[in-house]
């Protein structure tokens, strides 16, 4: 620690003084690019720039440059503007300021009452102008939500297109879509270690659907049900004639409690006879609003789906296709009336009309809704009409960014038959159609999104790869990160938070070690400058398990925010060895045997770190 007096603060060059004393450039964050370790910001004169730098560097050259932290001694080099001390929090700097100062938002500066920056708040890293850009809050941070760790439920919803084109589809998915299944319920041992690849899922629903959702009372000849099809509602009548006529469950359930009973080779057995739908369905495909429809009203209570889906499940949502989304808006049936000719022919209505379909963000928002998590329990999974052959448009939402533009990609009519539109692919299983609705869906959904070829003749690889994705997502107390942290290998330290959000606002769960009493008040967005948790009777630091955030008002309701503490590891060790006791850590993805940047929870109990029914976000600096 060291002590400097406040005289030096009235020297900081271009700091405190007056610009035409310091001779600076035009604007107050001219050339000043603080070495490319933060950003330059403004005193409330607006007058005078500064440094914010990023967490892990500190300010230099009176204000005017960062530099990086020493990973040794972190308050090295960190003068608190000569008005202040340097304190090490959890192996980052931070001032405790002189009497008639106060810190900045970095917390590196200490200022005069009266000269708090301008942009104190503002985030470090792409420029005091745009502050507030980030991902749902604002100011210096950027939020990934976080899935609940070792989920032990599955529930899955698989759409079925039951048009006229799908039969050839549905006869694949009959026979390769147990493939998929018995990689869930029975994994294999690939690698010959006479273990299982992953646990088995032992508590599955399983719930199938059509996409047909009627024509809005109009008749049309291609819809045998012209007010609202199947809605939505979970088929469970099959109508393959080697399944017999008897009437299944509305899903399938296979859990602890009928394991003994229901061998996993009954419930493929089952899935072949409910997945078969026929090809009588509507073709006006609304495959999006029928999935939409299944998971909000068709599960109000006494509806035909109510009891389907689990508060602390991961939901997987799987759409089989050959034809674009034609979701309408129900304030436009007039899509379907047969006699409005100005609208084009029944077949490319849909193409020529798009301003009546629900925008497909409306989707996503409705998906992201159905879990209190939000999308961090949900996995999407389109197997469409994709190019086959074309790699930038299979994979993860996140990698899809040159799809659209694709000439195959391009919803266009067929010069030769104008009631037609031109495939996107045509293979040995048929035709199908550019799907760039689910395409968008896919990409605002990111990396929990997967999309693949209808196509293909073959879909073993594409259900071993949603298997693999479905796997992942429900790991035990781990989970890939989008966005890899910076992290201080020589420390063991990543740069960030973990803030975990209660379904109520009851207090974050005591931690004797370190009770909250001992612990400033705190608020999510001032993580930047925490204050250290404290015992009174030695003036030793603490770090409780979980530390009070206050609350937050969300629907209408109070919920407690708890930072969960990153738990110490050893630098010493390899690779920075094992928790030293609760609370989560990062790993590298050169480290991971995922090959992912993982957040880690680690926990001595029985019971999860986080709270069922919470949710997280992982919060670092841009």
């Amino acid at each position: 620690m060291r002590r400097a007096s406040l005289a030096g603060l009235l020297v900081l060059p271009c700091l405190v003084a007056s610009l035409a004393a310091c001779s600076s450039p035009a604007g107050p964050c001219d050339g000043v690019d603080c070495s490319f370790f933060g950003t330059c910001g403004r005193l409330s004169s607006g007058q005078e720039g500064y440094c914010l730098c990023r967490l892990g560097a500190h300010p230099t050259a009176g204000g005017l440059d960062c530099a990086p932290n020493d990973f040794v001694d972190p308050c090295l080099g960190v003068d608190c503007s000569d008005a202040g001390y340097c304190f090490s929090v959890s192996g980052f700097p931070i001032c405790e300021c002189d009497p008639g100062t106060r810190r900045d938002g970095t917390g590196l500066y200490c200022l005069p009452d009266g000269s708090v920056p301008a942009d104190a708040g503002s985030e470090v890293g792409d420029g005091a102008d745009d502050a507030g850009a980030d991902e749902g809050a604002g100011g210096w941070w950027l939020d990934e939500q976080v899935r609940e760790p070792g989920l032990t439920k599955l529930d899955i919803v698989l759409l079925v297109d039951n048009s006229g084109s799908m039969a050839q589809e549905q006869e694949a998915l009959a026979l390769q879509f147990p493939g998929l299944l018995g990689e869930l319920l029975d994994p294999p041992d690939s690698d010959g270690d006479t273990r299982p690849d992953h646990a088995p899922i032992e508590d599955l629903n399983l719930g199938v659907i059509s996409s047909d959702m009627g024509t809005a009372g109009f008749r049309v000849t291609t819809c045998v049900w012209a007010d609202v099809g199947d809605d939505g509602c979970m088929r469970h009548h099959p109508v393959a004639l080697p399944c017999g006529y008897h009437s299944y469950p509305t899903w399938l359930a296979r859990n602890p409690e009928n394991a003994d009973t229901y061998p996993v080779e009954r419930m493929i057995e089952d899935f072949g006879c409910l997945a078969t739908l026929g090809t009588t369905g509507c073709g006006f495909e609304q495959q999006l609003k029928a999935m939409r429809g299944a998971l909000t009203a068709d599960l109000a209570p006494g509806a035909c789906n109510a009891g389907f889906l689990r508060n602390d499940s991961l939901l997987a949502l799987i759409w089989l296709t050959d034809e674009e989304d034609c979701s309408v808006r129900p304030d436009h049936p007039e899509m379907f009336d047969p006699d409005r000719e100005e609208l084009g022919h029944l077949n490319v209505r849909c193409f020529l009309n798009a301003e009546l379909l629900e925008p497909v963000s409306d989707y996503a928002a409705a998906f992201a809704a159905l879990r209190p998590t939000g999308a961090a329990n949900v996995v999407l999974a389109m197997i469409v009409g994709v190019p086959p052959d074309e790699p930038r448009c299979t994979g993860t939402g996140d990698s899809l960014g040159a799809c659209l533009g694709l000439p195959a990609m391009t919803a266009r009519i067929d010069p030769a038959s104008t009631a037609d539109m031109v495939p996107s692919c045509r293979t040995e299983m048929g035709l199908a159609y550019p799907p760039r609705r689910f395409v968008e869906l896919a990409r605002l959904w990111g990396s929990d999104a997967y999309v693949d070829s209808i196509c293909k003749s073959d879909w073993s690889a594409i259900f071993r790869t949603l298997a693999g994705r479905v796997v992942a997502g429900m790991g035990e107390d781990r989970v890939c990160l989008d966005r890899a942290p910076s992290f201080d290998g020589a420390r063991c330290v990543a740069q960030c938070w973990l803030i975990e959000t209660l379904d109520d606002g009851r207090e974050c769960p005591a931690d004797p070690s370190c009770p909250q009493a001992w612990c400033p008040a705190a608020e999510p967005e001032t993580l930047d400058r925490l204050l250290p948790c404290t015992d009174p009777s030695t003036g030793a630091l603490c770090l409780p398990v979980k530390r009070d955030l206050g609350t937050t008002r969300d629907g209408g309701y109070e919920r407690r925010r708890c930072l969960v503490r990153q738990v110490p590891r050893d630098p010493l060790a390899y690779r920075c060895g094992g928790p030293l006791g609760d609370g989560w850590y990062f790993v590298p993805a050169a480290w991971s045997d995922e090959g992912c940047a993982e957040l880690v929870f680690a926990r001595s109990g029985a019971l999860p770190l986080l709270a069922r029914g919470s949710s997280a976000v992982f919060r670092c600096p841009r």
